[in-house]
């Protein structure tokens, strides 16, 4: 057969190794080359190889009960309009239950509890220097005038936010603990536990002879902890201790803290790296209910974590800061204690819990860009289970600053008011503001990712705030590689927002952004400051763009190329059909070769179509068409 050059081969492709295989022009001069198989052109007039951009975007329908984003054609869309549902998200991607349209990811300074507005917070000031490192507590009360107690060391003073004064408590040793009924405080140093009416001066009441002393006020009765033993602080011999109510069968255990529910009295403790919360039983049937049983199991924590404070709200809510951090627990039916994973950690742990309106305020040692301060936790925003599960999360955020580091070992309301105070040892007790605002402060976004890890390209920005701003908004992204870019800021008394603002970074495609909304207080008015509305990000997919190649190709048993060269045999266009249709049915990607402008791109072959037809003029052959084979680039040049 002198008119074939060479009978060729055709390997057929695997999953492992089809995209390498390549062909390199050897002797006979093919046009194209696919998967490693050569092929002349059967391009003309007629038949018409085209190139034309894929589809990169499906169609799309929303079967959710409330039409959202992915209704939208054009851009790939991703807003907020309220931030209620607090911090710690990672991806402001949807999911099932929405959180993604109510969380964000961190903030400092800003309050985020009003439904549809991001504010600032409140600043608080220095009232109490104490730079020694004794333990500092706090207790805030009211005689018509809203005030708190301070106890750091062994003086005891009561701030009503303008003036200060010293109170002749009684002892003249560390003030351990301290609690009161309403009136009076009781405050417990080593020797024994005193008491005092408001400014007034303390007498002792009962001789303790301990430092591991912790007295509080639950259930209209004094109650105290001494080491392992717990104490209803009524009858005996004052000032000899009563009869304990329990003692621990671990004489190594030591109560840290007490809390009431509706119808028990609550003691927490620790042994080593066990922690637990005992339950004390009420008998109601008489005039006043008195403790029927005591040291019944409520809770306990997992091995390693131990509780250092805890506090229970509106009957049935308990707050339970530990070593590791904070939890949220329910009491049950029978006066036990089902809580929920930790909230949030912290490297220190959690000192100190107070309660007012919906929130729990929590003690937030070094956990707000390194300096130390509160958590807010909204009890009315549970983010998953409903509000009856014990696995349920609620929303949270960072809150009040004191702009120091340091532990904060104590906080409490001021009074009767919203206003809060915190104890930072070894710096001094911080009262909130009743109006000046936080100078600045700001809220990053979750990570905007679609939902894919594929490359997106950002276009526009668009972020709502009322009309007559007062204050500032500045408007920043934040890219994976940790880059922050500012955008825009509108300053006091804009009114333009930021609508549709072209994105300048960055630069290229990548799979998610962030937005830093940065919030300033007014220069004319520190009450007022900037304010956030809503915003929202437009994309575009950024992946490379995929083509479509619709070529012609010459499948005859005996074929001649554009030199004269003939090639082929009987039997040769079947041969390399079957194997052509072998590739097409694993569906692996592929090489592409336009061996004439030596080219090559990764392709997957969508879809061909085999014309059987009259042999071509000098071509006589029992058996040939043309196979029209549909290709879409996946990636370009082939290494």
């Amino acid at each position: 057969m002198a008119d074939v050059v060479s009978r060729i081969p055709f390997p057929t492709s695997g999953r492992t190794d089809a995209s390498a295989a390549s062909y390199g022009l050897s002797g006979v001069q093919y046009h194209f080359a696919l998967a490693g198989m050569p092929w002349l052109s059967a391009i003309s007039d007629e038949r018409k190889m085209t190139r034309a951009g894929a589809q990169i975007k499906k169609e799309q329908f929303d079967n959710q009960a409330v039409p959202g984003e992915q209704s939208l054609a054009s851009w790939w869309l991703r807003s907020q309009m309220t931030f209620i549902g607090g911090a710690g998200l990672l991806y402001q991607d949807p999911s099932a239950d929405n959180q993604y349209a109510i969380r964000y990811a961190e903030s400092v300074g800003v309050n985020p509890w009003t439904n549809g507005k991001l504010t600032l917070l409140r600043q608080t000031s220095q009232r109490i220097a104490d730079v020694t490192a004794n333990k500092h507590l706090v207790l805030g009360w009211n005689d018509g005038t809203d005030r708190y107690w301070s106890a750091v060391g062994n003086v005891l003073k009561s701030d009503d936010g303008s003036a200060t004064t010293t109170i002749t408590w009684g002892g003249a040793n560390a003030i351990v603990s301290l609690t009161s009924d309403g009136t009076n405080y009781y405050a417990a140093d080593s020797v024994g536990i005193y008491k005092g009416a408001g400014s007034g001066a303390g007498t002792k009441l009962w001789d303790t002879g301990s430092a591991n002393v912790v007295v509080s006020w639950v259930k209209g009765r004094l109650m105290a902890a001494v080491g392992n033993k717990v104490y209803e602080l009524v009858g005996g011999t004052p000032p000899a201790l009563p009869a304990e109510k329990y003692a621990h069968l671990n004489p190594g255990f030591t109560f840290t803290c007490f809390a009431e529910g509706t119808s028990a009295i609550y003691a927490a403790g620790n042994a080593g790296s066990q922690g637990e919360i005992l339950k004390f039983g009420l008998d109601t049937t008489g005039a006043v209910p008195t403790l029927s049983s005591g040291g019944i199991l409520a809770a306990q924590l997992p091995r390693g974590e131990v509780v250092q404070a805890m506090t229970t709200y509106l009957g049935s809510f308990v707050g339970i800061g530990t070593n590791k951090g904070f939890r949220v627990g329910q009491i049950d039916d029978q006066g036990d204690i089902q809580y929920g994973p930790l909230l949030f950690t912290n490297a220190s742990g959690v000192k100190s819990v107070a309660a007012y309106d919906r929130f729990f305020f929590v003690a937030a040692t070094n956990a707000i860009d390194g300096q130390s301060g509160l958590y807010r936790v909204d009890l009315g925003q549970p983010l998953e289970g409903g509000n009856v599960s014990p696995s349920v999360r609620f929303a949270y955020a960072t809150d009040l600053q004191a702009h120091v580091a340091g532990e904060v070992s104590s906080v409490t309301n001021f009074g009767n008011s919203d206003r809060m105070v915190l104890a930072v040892i070894g710096q001094g007790s911080y009262l909130e503001s009743a109006s000046t605002l936080e100078a600045t402060g700001y809220l990053k976004t979750g990570r905007v990712r679609y939902n894919t890890i594929e490359p997106k390209i950002y276009k526009k920005v668009t972020v709502r705030m009322p009309t007559a701003l007062m204050g500032s908004v500045a408007v920043s992204v934040i890219d994976p590689g940790g880059a922050d870019t500012s955008i825009l800021t509108v300053a006091q008394g804009g009114s333009q927002g930021i609508e549709d603002v072209i994105l300048p970074a960055p630069g290229t495609a990548v799979e998610w952004l962030q937005l830093k909304l940065t919030l300033g207080r007014s220069a004319t008015d520190t009450a007022k400051g900037g304010e956030v509305n809503a915003w929202q990000l437009k994309a575009m997919p950024g992946a490379v763009r995929q083509r479509i190649i619709t070529v012609p190709l010459a499948c005859w048993d005996k074929e001649k190329s554009q030199s004269g060269q003939m090639v082929g045999y009987e039997g040769y266009a079947i041969k390399r059909l079957s194997a052509f249709e072998e590739i097409f049915a694993r569906g692996d990607a592929v090489s592409w070769q336009d061996l004439r402008n030596e080219t090559s791109d990764l392709v997957v072959i969508d879809d061909y179509r085999f014309e059987q037809g009259a042999s071509p003029g000098a071509n006589k052959s029992v058996y040939g068409g043309v196979l029209w084979v549909e290709l879409r680039t996946i990636a370009d040049v082939i290494t």
